[in-house]
């Protein structure tokens, strides 16, 4: 009979995949709504839109389609292009369909013939495009008699149909990316009071839209802390975008932040969605945002202000409505000093730090976090440790772990992969290396009431004590103006 602790067990894992099916779902629902719009679109041109593979196979059309040419869902899954049209411009078709897929793009004025016999003269305009990894013909047919400056409307229904097209793809490759590491963000691990700290100030950031700056040493967990916040707040129903501002050559991040158009710079064969314009309605998070380009600031300033941006090689401004989570591992008060971080920027991030403490400042979080990496990777590594020895346990505590968290875990695994039996034992000894500085010494901590007061003050001198109204500090903090006065006069806050 099974005991009450394993019990126990099996319901808070169960508890756990019922929450991580409903974020699934939830994701998946996005992408549904996103297709649905999509349909809806495609239902609702003036013409006929349809979709041809390289067989060629009618694979994908509108309403409009069925409506002109008269011809069931039956008909089309034997019909060629051609049996569209009238028979003495069939040649001229089927040299428009073989041009589309070699050169890419055709316009041309056909007959088309429907079911009954009606002739009626149209002008199609053709693009070959990816499916997955399939090529295909993408085209719109437009009544000449009826609609007037053709072109102009079948280049921006395109334009528009492949822009949302792109969105799609992208977003589900977001997507399913998430529906991977979406549980992580509950492995927030950490007892210790200085920790602590970090969790109350992610509680009550996350409610809002305000840009959060993350700052901490490499490895202390700041893109975890980053997803917390997302998965808490008012756009987890939409995927959390990442950009690493240090992983890509300066030459790329503009592309990749804003997207670009064909032809913009060498190498341009197609339009790229940007990560800012994907998304849109979702939240961004740019990580190591102090190795981003001195001429790339002032564009993100202005994203971070006004919400607008324009694409590289377009003139058209776009608009994003998108929550911005920053973080890096630098000191940007310092850079700004030194000129290499723009103050406005500076100014405009700092609304709302959270300061993620190194791994030497959270010992009491150690032994946490060494029975969490166990757990996580034993079964993969095929072992079972039930012990780890009190020595081990103190030497893990009192080294400095200059590589924070990710440096741990990578020691615990090494003690894995050595360990024989089910006693954890240490790869190799830890020294700390020659160049290790001293441990600063750690800043005293808070009360809750005075952190509390510390947050006001500074959501009121960012709003020029603005109280009520869209904007305004209450707005800021996620709180009645009713509710933020009487936390004022609770903490004895006055405008001087």
């Amino acid at each position: 009979m099974p005991e009450k602790s394993d019990i126990e067990k099996l319901k808070r894992a169960i508890a756990k995949l019922n929450r991580e099916i409903s974020e699934i779902k939830r994701s998946n629902d996005s992408l549904k709504s996103e297709k649905k719009i999509l349909n809806e679109i495609l239902d609702n041109l003036p013409g006929t839109f349809y979709i041809w593979d390289d067989r060629p196979q009618l694979i994908r059309w509108n309403r409009k389609h069925e409506e002109i040419t008269e011809y069931s869902v039956d008909d089309y899954a034997n019909m060629l292009p051609t049996d569209f049209f009238d028979k003495k411009e069939h040649p001229a078709i089927e040299a428009a369909v073989e041009k589309t897929f070699t050169d890419g793009q055709v316009t041309l004025e056909a007959t088309l013939v429907t079911k009954s016999g009606k002739r009626i003269p149209h002008v199609y305009s053709a693009v070959r495009t990816m499916m997955g990894d399939k090529p295909v013909l993408m085209g719109f047919g437009i009544d000449i008699s009826q609609q007037k400056q053709v072109e102009l409307q079948l280049h921006n229904a395109l334009s528009e149909i492949e822009a949302l097209k792109n969105k799609l793809e992208a977003e589900c490759t977001y997507l399913s990316e998430e529906i991977q590491l979406m549980h992580d963000y509950e492995n927030i691990i950490g007892e210790s009071e200085v920790f602590k700290y970090v969790l109350y100030s992610l509680e009550q950031i996350a409610p809002t839209d305000t840009t959060a700056l993350i700052l901490g040493e490499t490895g202390t967990g700041k893109e975890l802390i980053a997803r917390a916040i997302h998965y808490r707040g008012k756009r987890k129903d939409r995927p959390l975008i990442k950009v690493d501002c240090a992983a890509l050559p300066a030459n790329l991040i503009e592309s990749e932040l804003f997207g670009h158009e064909k032809g913009a710079f060498t190498g341009a064969v197609e339009r790229r969605i940007g990560r800012f314009e994907l998304a849109d309605g979702a939240t961004i998070f740019l990580d190591e945002i102090g190795e981003l380009p001195l001429e790339l600031q002032k564009k993100l300033l202005r994203v971070l202000q006004e919400g607008e941006f324009e694409r590289l090689g377009s003139s058209q401004v776009r608009r994003t409505d998108v929550r911005v989570i920053v973080a890096t591992n630098r000191n940007l008060e310092a850079d700004v000093g030194k000129g290499q971080f723009r103050t406005d920027l500076w100014y405009r991030l700092n609304v709302f730090q959270l300061s993620i403490p190194p791994l030497r400042e959270r010992a009491d979080d150690i032994p946490l976090l060494v029975n969490w990496i166990i757990k996580k990777i034993q079964r993969q590594l095929g072992k079972h440790i039930e012990t780890v020895p009190t020595n081990i346990m103190n030497n893990l505590k009192e080294y400095p772990w200059p590589g924070n968290i990710r440096e741990l875990q990578n020691v615990i695994e090494r003690a894995l992969i050595v360990t024989p039996g089910s006693m954890l034992q240490l790869a190799a000894p830890l020294k700390a290396p020659k160049s290790d500085r001293s441990t600063p010494p750690r800043a005293p901590m808070k009360s809750l009431s005075e952190m509390e007061k510390e947050y006001i003050m500074r959501a009121l001198r960012n709003t020029n004590w603005n109280i009520s109204g869209k904007g305004g500090a209450a707005d800021l903090l996620g709180l009645n103006s009713s509710t933020l006065r009487g936390r004022m006069r609770k903490h004895g806050i006055r405008r001087i």
